[in-house]
C-alpha cells in the first residue's frame, strides 16, 4: 500500500456518480487511499482555482487559469455532440430576442455554460449565478426572465411549462463542426506518474464496472441525483457518458484544442493531457 491519500472530487449529477460508482461501491481498490467529494460544479471551480485537491472534475472553461498546476485525465470527460447547455425562458421568444435588462440565471460564473453565454450573447442582461438545480425555480418563480440549464435540467424543463430559446451546444457545433467539450477530471502534475497512472486506471475501471452493472449503480444514482425519475437519470448519463469519457481521443481532442484556442490557451493539446 502506498501511504498516500488521493482525494477526487467531483458532482453528485448522475454523469459523474456513474464514473465514481466502482469506487463508490468499494468494487475498484487502488493500492492507495481514495476519498470522494461530492460538490455543486461551480463549488468544484471554486476548489480547482484554489488548486488544492489532487483530482477534482471542474469545468473545461476554467482550465486555462489551472493548466500550470492540473492535466487533464483522459478519462472522465463529459465532452460531445448534443450535450450543450440549453437557454430558456417563460415563453416562446426568438432566439434574436433583445436580453439588456433581462435577468439571466446562469449555473456558476466559471462553468463552460457561462462561456458559451457569453460567446454567443455577448454577456448581454443581468446575470444572476445559481446553483444549478435552483434555476428552473428561480424561473417559475418569476426571479429571472431566462436561464441556462445544465445537468437533468436540460431533461424536463418542458413538464414545468418552460419554452426552449436555443441550444447552445448546437450553435457551438454549427460554429466549430467539433464536439462540444464541458468539463473533465484534472490531476494534478506534481502527483507520481504511478500514482496518476493508477488513478487513470482506476477511473476507467470504475466506469467499466459501471457499464456493466447500471441495475447495480442505479440506486447509487437516484440517491444524489436531483430528478429521481429513472427515464430521467439514465437520459442523462447516457447523454454526457460516451466513447469520449472513457479515453480522449479523435474528435474529442480537436475540440478541446478549437475550445482551449478560443480560451486563448494554445498548443498541442496532447500535452495537457495524461494518458498512461
Amino acid at each position: 500500500m502506498y501511504s498516500e491519500r488521493v482525494e477526487i472530487a467531483a458532482s453528485p449529477c448522475p454523469n459523474d456518480v456513474f464514473i465514481l460508482s466502482g469506487l463508490l461501491y468499494k468494487k475498484i481498490q487502488p493500492s492507495f487511499e481514495i476519498t470522494i467529494r461530492l460538490a455543486d460544479i461551480e463549488t468544484l471551480n471554486e476548489l480547482a482555482l484554489k488548486k488544492e485537491i489532487s483530482v477534482i472534475k471542474a469545468s473545461f472553461a476554467i482550465y486555462p487559469l489551472i493548466y500550470e498546476e492540473y492535466e487533464i485525465l483522459s478519462c472522465g470527460s463529459a465532452l460531445g455532440f448534443g450535450v450543450g447547455p440549453i437557454l430558456i425562458s417563460q415563453k416562446e421568444i426568438s432566439i434574436n430576442t433583445e436580453l439588456t435588462g433581462k435577468r439571466v440565471a446562469i449555473p456558476g460564473r466559471y462553468t463552460t455554460a457561462n462561456f458559451l453565454y457569453d460567446f454567443f450573447f455577448n454577456g448581454k442582461g443581468e446575470k444572476i449565478f445559481l446553483p444549478y438545480h435552483e434555476i428552473i425555480p428561480a424561473l417559475l418563480n418569476k426571479k429571472a426572465d431566462f436561464g441556462v440549464l445544465i445537468h437533468e435540467g436540460r431533461f424536463v424543463y418542458e413538464n414545468y411549462g418552460l419554452k426552449l430559446v436555443c441550444d447552445l451546444g448546437e450553435l457551438w457545433e454549427k460554429k466549430t463542426t467539433s464536439p462540444l467539450p464541458l468539463g473533465g477530471f484534472f490531476i494534478k502534475r506534481g502527483l507520481s506518474d504511478k500514482v496518476k497512472n493508477e488513478i487513470l486506471s482506476a477511473l476507467r475501471k470504475s466506469l467499466q464496472y459501471a457499464w456493466e452493472h447500471k441495475e447495480e449503480v442505479y440506486p447509487l444514482l437516484k440517491s444524489y441525483a436531483q430528478e429521481l425519475d429513472r427515464a430521467v437519470i439514465f437520459k442523462h448519463v447516457e447523454t454526457y457518458v460516451n466513447r469520449f469519457t472513457y479515453r480522449l481521443e479523435g474528435e474529442a481532442l480537436e475540440g478541446l484544442k478549437i475550445f482551449m484556442n478560443f480560451l486563448g490557451l494554445k498548443g498541442d493539446i496532447k500535452k495537457f493531457i495524461w494518458e498512461s
